[in-house]
């Protein structure tokens, strides 16, 4: 009789090590195996796993066959299609595209969470941040995708992305230990500060760097409910994925599974940490003006513009609340403020910790990073990070701002003056005098100084005291050109003052000296364009994945002839920014960048 064999192949996951006994010539090993099967009902597959009990023996000599037979891990799969902030949309506040490098991913962080948001990786991964660079992913219509799903642990409920780390937040994203959370990743960054830099600006490589921009999760804003005054940004920005994971254990072989994911994306919307400044020009009035007719009687020229107030500190994921201002719809489904480590919410001055200020180097000369205006949108433009705060802790000192110089004068050219000429002001409040030149200040000083002080007007006391401070804080920059008083200064004397000599006249009670008419102008940022009223929530600040375009139109008057601190003219640190005669105004649009662009007076 013909023996018949059935031959067949049973491919699955071994569900428990072997049970391995042995006897004198041989062993026996008994473990199970899960097979997965198809179940079709109409056009949907499920795949159904069945345990099959399997006996396994070999000779005592075959010494490691049996070493294989252990569990193995189960492996999961997740395929993320990346949307970041670059296709551009309509204005309400709108939406404005980016640059090409804005949006370009040179290397892209995969973290993973379980359902209690602790960290989790693949059996076989080393770190808990999975890196993919430019080779592993492709670009197709504004979406990022990698180009194969991502092995991830089969607990993974959760997911966290991070684009073109700066290294603070990479070597936090290389180190992640087992156990840590959301929080320890998105905990407070700090920028060190740097001595000897040419400016502040390095402040910003932590989120624009050579490697890019850096980018993370942007969050979800819920507008599940029908009233619309429910709507809000969640606290949380990561993703939940467990509807996107594919378990091996669930398919026939591992590649059906990596199939399914990645024919099942996880959507994901990322935004860029950085904020995005430029400065144009459409400037129509400049004061003073004439009384009755409103003819511009004054000249400006612009000169440049720097960041200043800049914020050290950030969190890689800043929570966002919803601003007054409406939002057409386009990457983003509102507008948002976000808040900041150093965003003070009770009584306090944490909206003073972590904001640098630019200085003065040796030679009185701004340590700042001076950028021309655009003539057109895009041309002239620099970063910074987002810098908010609590409405009620709307500061001077907190705020980041912009500065502006150029030259100013209050006449038309004329005989007597010509900008870019010096030129002095006796404060005095609303009652402050001008003076063209230096021989029309000495023409002023010469009679009331010789005159006995108690037959001096009050005007003339004013006048005279100024002067003689004048002389005091210059004459050390004289050296030996020094004429030993005020009376024997002359213009061509001070000429030999090259530099900032404005910034010398930086005191209480002194004349003010523009030389060479150079003024200096200060604006704290309006972040929402909506909110109007004193001291608004959202007023003030700047914003991350958030464009200004600055737009000057009218110059109202003078500055300062030094850059603007400590001066004083200058306000306070703790003076709140909407205070009665507020010292420089704009006016702001809102524009993936979320888009502001702004018309602005000094």
């Amino acid at each position: 009789m013909k023996k018949i064999e059935n031959s067949f192949a049973v491919t699955g996951f071994i569900g428990k090590d072997a049970e391995i006994r042995s006897f004198e010539t041989a062993s026996v090993a008994r473990f199970s195996i899960a097979v997965s099967r198809a179940d079709k009902t109409g056009e949907e597959t499920s795949y159904v796993s069945a345990f099959m009990g399997i006996e396994a023996w070999r000779k005592n000599e075959a010494l490691d066959s049996f070493d294989v037979l252990k569990k193995g891990d189960d492996v999961a799969y997740v395929s993320i299609s990346l949307t970041n902030p670059k296709t551009s949309g309509t204005r309400a506040s709108g939406e404005q595209p980016s640059l090409p490098e804005e949006s370009a991913i040179k290397e892209l962080y995969v973290i993973t969470f379980n359902a209690s948001k602790v960290v989790v990786k693949d059996a076989d991964a080393l770190k808990y941040a999975t890196v993919l660079g430019t080779t592993e992913f492709g670009t197709n219509a504004g979406i990022t995708t990698p180009n194969t799903p991502v092995k991830v642990s089969t607990d993974t409920q959760y997911l966290l992305v991070v684009a073109n780390p700066g290294t603070v937040l990479q070597a936090r994203l290389d180190n992640i230990a087992n156990g840590a959370t959301f929080n320890d990743i998105n905990a407070l960054i700090t920028v060190t500060t740097k001595s000897g830099e040419a400016n502040n600006s390095y402040l910003v490589d932590e989120v624009v760097h050579a490697n890019g921009c850096a980018m993370i999760n942007a969050g979800f804003y819920d507008d599940s409910d029908l009233d619309p005054n429910n709507h809000a940004w969640k606290a949380d920005c990561l993703l939940d994925v467990s509807g996107n994971i594919f378990k091996a254990s669930d398919y026939k072989t591992e590649q059906e599974a990596l199939n399914a994911a990645k024919s099942k994306p996880a959507q994901l919307d990322i935004e860029r940490l950085a904020s995005k400044l430029e400065v144009m020009l459409n400037v129509l009035e400049i004061g003073p003006f004439e009384e009755g007719t409103g003819s511009s009687l004054g000249q400006f020229e612009f000169g440049n513009w720097t960041i200043d107030y800049y914020n050290s500190l950030l969190f890689p994921f800043a929570q966002k609340t919803k601003t007054r201002s409406s939002h057409t719809t386009g990457f983003y489904k509102s507008n948002f403020y976000t808040v900041d480590p150093n965003f003070t919410k009770n009584s306090g001055t944490e909206y003073l910790t972590g904001i640098i200020k630019n200085v003065l180097d040796a030679s009185r000369e701004p340590k700042v990073d001076w950028v021309s205006e655009s003539s057109i949108a895009g041309e002239n433009y620099r970063y910074c990070i987002e810098n908010t705060m609590a409405k009620d802790y709307q500061k001077f000192g907190a705020a980041t701002r912009l500065v502006i110089k150029g030259k100013y004068a209050p006449w038309k050219d004329d005989a007597d003056f010509t900008l870019g000429d010096d030129w002095y002001r006796l404060s005095n409040g609303t009652n402050s005098i001008n003076f063209k030149n230096f021989t029309k200040l000495k023409d002023a000083y010469t009679p009331a100084a010789a005159k006995n002080e108690d037959a001096r007007t009050a005007l003339e006391k004013l006048l005279v005291n100024a002067c003689d401070k004048f002389y005091t804080q210059v004459k050390t920059a004289l050296g030996s050109n020094d004429p030993g008083s005020f009376a024997a200064l002359t213009q061509d004397i001070l000429d030999n003052i090259s530099a900032n000599g404005g910034e010398l006249t930086k005191e209480d009670g002194c004349i003010y000296w523009y030389q060479n008419s150079l003024n200096y102008y200060y604006y704290e940022i309006r972040h929402d364009n909506a909110a109007n009223d004193h001291m608004e929530y959202g007023k003030y600040g700047v914003v991350r994945n958030n464009y200004y375009t600055l737009t000057l139109t009218k110059v109202n008057g003078n500055g300062t002839p030094w850059y603007p601190g400590d001066g004083p003219e200058d306000p306070e640190e703790e003076e709140d920014i909407d205070k009665l005669g507020a010292y420089l105004h704009f006016e702001i649009k809102v524009a993936p960048w979320v888009y502001w662009q702004t018309n602005f007076e000094i």
